[in-house]
């Protein structure tokens, strides 16, 4: 079902931005005067489609794209003289640039629209704190007292820029991947008005080789969270505790005898696959008896117990939570800004994967988009929303790259046509486009590779 639920998701954030993108491209061309042979959103032969203004409109069973065909746009159309004003050919280079650059725009528009709509609906934050530091970890090290800390570590800043939730910390630190040098954290301790404590923690070629990030572990950090009660939030179809009988709200009140929180549950039930437990329950105020015994599911060459369960989402301290609202104009500008952030972040997130700061098993394809949609939508929609405004974001970075093909590449041939007044040779753009098939070919086999990989 999870999976199901994954690929639906994609889908729909795919149609989304992918028609975005495309009508941008559609739209100016047709306020240029160019004729649109056909709009299609996916590619192969359409299941379904139908025709308006002189344009076809279809749906093709393969969702990772699309296009907009324009009449004149190849070499292998006669074009009669009368037909020059609707040729997308004949168009002067700086209509031809409009129309290439829209659909990166309009992906650049939706993607500020969507997160000034989240940002309009306001947000809630977690306070930033450091629960605990291990012995002889990198922020041990830098100087900050190691074991478990009370009261916590509160960050004030990182780099320099003031944090005020976790989101704004991990915003900053994200921008390190891949780099070497030294992170410079500002700390004091919570409910203290004593002035911050700077420390500089080492780092060399940051989590630029993993393609699943810890950056708070690889620094020994453990971030506060409020304590965990052995209540199940979800119980996954066909496992263990659904056919136990075991839902959704229940309490752990024992097992085997033994008063449990989650942690001290999780553990109990991880270290003993195939035996059977004694547990009770507490549902709707009644005390339940049951067994369960634990499926034995292999975890990097280890047997471990799990029965299919989620925990309930922990009750967050009202003092450590930041409510924060914008206005309609505020809104507006934070989405702008996450914008032109998020933008910023691709760039040099692809220039570190260019000069190997970064791995290329971060790479990912259809899979990996699919598993975060699915993996946002399940946190609820302001998360879903917000992987849609980035991933639309990408779109419109990835397609202004100059790389023959792309939008970006089609923009360089009519920078080129600009400068030397006559367009790029023919035999030279298709050398061109041909080089930029084959290497964008081969970034997706590397990407589908990976995304096998994970699976």
């Amino acid at each position: 079902m999870q999976v199901i639920n994954a690929i639906c998701f994609a889908i729909i954030a795919l149609f989304i931005l992918v028609t975005v993108h495309e009508f941008g491209h559609y739209w100016v061309a047709r306020k240029c005067g160019v004729r649109v042979h056909r709009f299609s959103i996916g590619f192969g032969k359409p299941f379904f489609k139908f025709n308006w203004d002189n344009t076809e409109f279809a749906l093709a069973p393969i969702p990772l794209g699309g296009y907009v065909k324009m009449f004149g746009e190849g070499q292998e159309e006669e074009i009669q003289p009368d037909q020059e004003q609707y040729s997308f050919s004949h168009k002067s280079v700086w209509q031809r640039i409009a129309i290439v650059i829209a659909g990166p725009l309009a992906n650049f528009i939706l993607a500020a629209l969507v997160y000034w709509m989240v940002f309009l609906g306001g947000m809630t934050g977690y306070l930033p704190l450091i629960q605990s530091i291990e012995e002889d970890s990198p922020a041990h090290q830098a100087g900050l007292e190691a074991g478990t800390i009370d009261p916590a570590y509160e960050i004030l800043s990182i780099d320099g820029s003031a944090v005020d939730t976790w989101r704004e910390a991990f915003d900053q630190m994200i921008r390190r991947i891949g780099e070497s040098g030294a992170l410079q954290f500002e700390v004091r301790r919570y409910g203290s008005n004593s002035s911050g404590q700077e420390i500089l923690v080492p780092i060399e070629q940051w989590q630029g080789d993993t393609e699943t990030p810890d950056f708070l572990g690889s620094l020994g950090i453990q971030p506060y969270s409020p304590p965990l009660e052995a209540i199940f939030g979800e119980i996954q179809p066909d496992g263990a505790a659904e056919r136990a009988g075991f839902q959704a709200g229940d309490e752990v009140v024992s097992v085997d005898g033994l008063s449990v929180d989650w942690r001290a549950w999780r553990d109990y039930v991880s270290e003993r696959p195939g035996m059977e437990l004694q547990v009770l329950l507490r549902r709707d105020g009644q005390l339940l008896e049951s067994q369960i015994t634990p499926e034995p599911t292999e975890v990097d060459g280890e047997t471990i117990g799990r029965i299919g369960v989620i925990a309930a989402p922990a009750e967050w301290p009202e003092d450590l939570k930041r409510e924060i609202s914008f206005s309609i104009v505020g809104a507006l500008k934070q989405g702008l800004d996450q914008t032109g952030a998020t933008s910023v972040l691709i760039l040099d997130s692809l220039g570190k994967l260019i000069t190997g700061q970064i791995s290329t098993k971060n790479l990912g394809g259809p899979i990996s988009i699919a598993r975060y949609a699915g993996a946002s939508a399940d946190a609820g929609w302001q998360s879903f929303f917000m992987f849609l405004a980035g991933l639309s974001v990408m779109l419109g970075v990835v397609n202004l790259l100059p790389i023959p093909v792309l939008d970006g590449g089609h923009l360089v041939f009519y920078l080129i046509e600009l400068t030397k007044g006559s367009p790029l040779n023919e035999r030279v753009q298709g050398v061109a486009i041909q080089v930029g098939m084959t290497a964008l070919f081969f970034v997706m086999i590397l990407a589908l590779y990976n995304d096998f990989g994970r699976l």
